[in-house]
C-alpha cells in the first residue's frame, strides 16, 4: 500500500516538476521578447525625438498621433517591468 502511494507521489512529482520547468522556460522566453520590443520602442522614440528636436513633427496632427502612440506603448511597457527592476535592485 505504502509503496504504491510512494510510487504514485513520485510520478506526480516528476511530471509536475517537468511541467513547471518547461513553463518557466517559456515564460522567460516571452519576457525576453517583450524586453526586446521595449528596447526597440525606446530606441525609436529617442531617435524620433532627436529628429524632431524643435517639436514641429510632434505637434502635427498625423505624426503627432504616432508620437503619442509610441509614448503610450513605452509607458505601458515601463509599467510592466518597473516593479521587477526595483525588486531586483533591493535583492542585490
Amino acid at each position: 500500500m505504502w509503496l504504491t502511494l510512494s510510487i504514485i507521489f513520485f510520478l506526480i512529482s516528476v511530471v509536475t516538476s517537468t511541467l513547471l520547468f518547461y513553463s518557466l522556460k517559456r515564460i522567460t522566453q516571452y519576457e525576453e521578447f517583450i524586453l526586446q520590443i521595449q528596447q526597440v520602442i525606446k530606441f525609436s522614440t529617442d531617435k524620433m525625438k532627436l529628429v524632431d528636436s524643435k517639436g514641429h513633427y510632434e505637434s502635427d496632427d498625423e505624426t503627432g498621433f504616432f508620437f503619442e502612440q509610441l509614448k503610450q506603448i513605452q509607458l505601458s511597457l515601463d509599467g510592466i517591468f518597473e516593479e521587477e527592476s526595483q525588486n531586483d535592485k533591493k535583492t542585490k
